[in-house]
């Protein structure tokens, strides 16, 4: 059932239902995190893990190194979700629209467009998705002044609303627009573990600043860069060692909703379809209990949860996260086997270059 609009004394308008959002709950994708909170007030509210899961997002992991061998850099747009290829998995499985654009800055004849744009979807109770200022998703749950004005929830902010002038909104935002027929529940099951696996063959994306390595070569590289630590400069090491704990801490949330996404879905399949699921959800079960773990005894990844910094970051650490990283490389080559062997038995074609490993 869609949730009020409230408009108040002031002029204000907005969804107050709007779930806040936060760090440490089991929502790291900010991507994900922010949709679900925006469909929970809409009349078809869908889960973290079902957003996860259909768009190849809980199976994934993305790694990024810049160009240049002798000035190495990382980023930590690593692992967040909001690309072109999860976007159409996404539309498909939820049958939204889904329609991206770059706001208009202040004093582009577009502005007032974008204001009025987001002011419509608010009163038709559809959040709006967006960069806050520190580039993380959030969501624009209500406006002032039609629209010139936003109203956010977001992660990196302590207060419940984030108020701000739309000109100063990050650039991306995400209009869920209209609904429309999707996928049945088993095709975007089905559509969602394709481009699992597809991820996990297809080596590295290049760009013009560097190269986004995927799946089995995301890990290699990973491992590869963790083991060139010690020669790295201050600078250098310090931002690798942010991105190595953020993709870690990623890593973890995506795997766990991965069991819970395949374990929610295992009844969408019968015969060896339904046989190679349950294999696999045991698979990720095991590698999610490796992980937290890991998480628990706070001796690896040393991110704010183990109140460790830069200074404990030894070459001791670094060789336990070495080696961990190979028992993972192990753990995801079984689950991922799993998933290649249903989709075999469910005839779902992989695309090409997937099946033949380009890149790898």
């Amino acid at each position: 059932m869609k949730l009020p609009i409230i408009t108040d004394s002031a002029g204000r308008t907005s969804i107050e239902a709007v779930p806040q959002l936060a760090w440490g709950k089991g929502r790291e994708c900010t991507f994900a995190g922010a949709l679900e909170a925006a469909f929970s007030v809409t009349n078809t509210p869908f889960s973290y893990d079902d957003l996860m899961g259909w768009s190849g997002l809980a199976f994934r992991v993305r790694w990024f190194l810049g160009q240049g061998e002798e000035t190495p850099h990382w980023s930590a747009s690593s692992p967040v979700g909001e690309l072109a290829e999860e976007f159409a998995a996404l539309r498909r499985a939820t049958g939204y629209e889904l329609l991206t654009a770059v706001p208009a800055a202040e004093g582009d004849a577009r502005a007032e467009e974008f204001s009025a744009h987001i002011a419509a979807e608010i009163r038709s109770g559809r959040p709006v998705l967006a960069y806050d200022p520190t580039l993380n998703m959030g969501v624009i749950y209500g406006f002032d002044n039609e629209g010139r004005i936003v109203l956010m929830r977001g992660y990196m902010s302590d207060e419940p609303t984030l108020r701000m002038p739309a000109s100063q909104l990050g650039p991306f935002l995400c209009f869920l627009g209209a609904p429309s027929p999707a996928l049945s529940p088993r095709d975007a099951l089905l559509d969602g573990l394709r481009l699992g696996v597809e991820t996990w063959h297809h080596g590295f994306t290049p760009g013009t600043e560097g190269r986004y390595w995927l799946g089995h070569a995301a890990l290699l590289k990973w491992r590869e860069d963790l083991e060139r630590a010690g020669s790295l400069c201050f600078d250098e090491k310090r931002l690798l060692f942010f991105v190595n704990w953020w993709v870690f801490d990623c890593l973890t949330d995506a795997r766990a909703n991965a069991e819970r996404f395949l374990r929610r879905h295992t009844a969408l399949l019968s015969g060896s379809p339904h046989r190679h699921l349950v294999a696999a959800t045991a698979a990720y079960a095991d590698e999610v209990r490796l992980l937290r773990t890991t998480v628990a005894d706070k001796q690896m990844f040393l991110g704010p949860w183990t109140g460790k910094e830069l200074q404990h970051w030894s070459s001791a650490v670094r060789e336990r996260e070495i080696a961990f990283l190979g028992r993972i490389i192990s753990a995801e080559a079984e689950a991922m086997g799993e998933l290649e062997n249903l989709l075999e038995a469910a005839a779902i074609p992989l695309r090409c270059s997937a099946a033949a490993g380009v890149n790898d």
